[in-house]
C-alpha cells in the first residue's frame, strides 16, 4: 500500500481563458511532473478517426470541414462561441469522451511524475465535471479586463469575438468556490513561478499530514511578506 505522500493524486488546474495557466504548466513540467493538457485531448477527440469526430460533424454539417476533410476549427468556433445550445451540443459529444481519455492518461503518467502527482490543465475543468476526477483544484486568477485584453493579442480576436468568448466561461467568483489553492497572477511571469514553487511546497507539507483539505491562498502579499 502507498504511504499518503505517495498515493497517486491528480490535481485540477484551471482559470480563465488566459488567466496565466500555461505559465503555471511550464514551471510544473520543468519541475518534474506530468502534466495532461485538456485542450490538446480536446483536438484529438476530433481529429478524423477518432471518437466525436463523426457526432460532431453529423451535428454541425460538412460546413465546418476544410477540403482534406480535417476540422476547421475557427469556424466551429464562431458558430458555436455566437450559440449557447450548440455550444452545449458540441460539450455532450466531446466532454465525456474527453473524461475517459483523462482518466486513461493519469493511470499512465502516476507512475512516472513526481510523487505520483498528476496535474490537468482544463479551462473548464469545473463547467465539464471533470473536477470530479481530481482530489484538489488549483485555480489561476487574473482581472477580467487584463485577460480579454490578453486574449484578443493571443489569438487574433476582436474585443467583441474575446468578450464573447470571456462570457462562455464560469464566473469566476463562481470558480474560486472550487479552489483548494488560489494563484492569483497579479505581477509578472517570475511572481507567478515563485506563487507555484510556494504552492508546491504546501503541497508536499499537506501530503505528508495526508492530504489535508484546509484551502491554501497564494498571493504576492502571502507569500512576500
Amino acid at each position: 500500500m502507498n504511504s499518503p505522500d505517495t498515493e497517486p493524486v491528480l490535481i485540477g488546474l484551471t482559470g480563465g481563458i488566459a488567466s496565466g495557466k500555461s505559465t503555471v504548466v511550464q514551471y510544473l513540467r520543468q519541475a518534474g511532473f506530468s502534466v495532461i493538457d485538456a485542450d490538446k485531448l480536446g483536438h484529438k477527440v476530433l481529429e478524423p478517426g477518432n471518437p466525436g469526430y463523426n457526432k460532431v460533424v453529423e451535428k454541425f454539417g460538412n460546413e465546418i470541414l476544410n477540403p482534406d476533410s480535417t476540422l476547421n476549427r475557427p469556424v466551429l468556433g464562431r458558430i458555436v462561441f455566437g450559440d449557447p445550445e450548440k455550444l452545449k451540443q458540441l460539450n455532450e459529444i466531446s466532454h465525456p469522451i474527453i473524461e475517459d481519455m483523462i482518466q486513461k492518461e493519469f493511470k499512465k503518467l502516476a507512475s512516472v511524475s513526481i510523487g505520483g502527482v498528476v496535474f490537468l490543465e482544463a479551462a473548464l475543468l469545473i463547467e465539464a465535471n471533470w473536477h470530479k476526477v481530481c482530489q484538489l483544484i488549483w485555480v489561476v486568477t487574473l482581472e477580467p479586463a487584463v485577460a480579454i485584453n490578453r486574449l484578443q493579442e493571443r489569438d487574433g480576436l476582436s474585443q467583441t469575438e474575446a468578450q464573447s468568448r470571456f462570457e462562455t466561461q464560469l464566473a469566476p467568483e463562481e470558480r474560486l468556490t472550487y479552489a483548494d489553492v488560489v494563484l492569483q497572477n497579479e505581477g509578472s511571469q517570475e511572481d507567478l513561478f515563485s506563487l507555484t514553487q510556494q504552492a508546491l511546497q504546501k503541497l508536499k507539507q499537506s501530503r505528508s499530514d495526508n492530504l489535508s483539505q484546509k484551502p491554501l491562498t497564494a498571493s504576492r502579499k502571502s507569500f512576500y511578506e
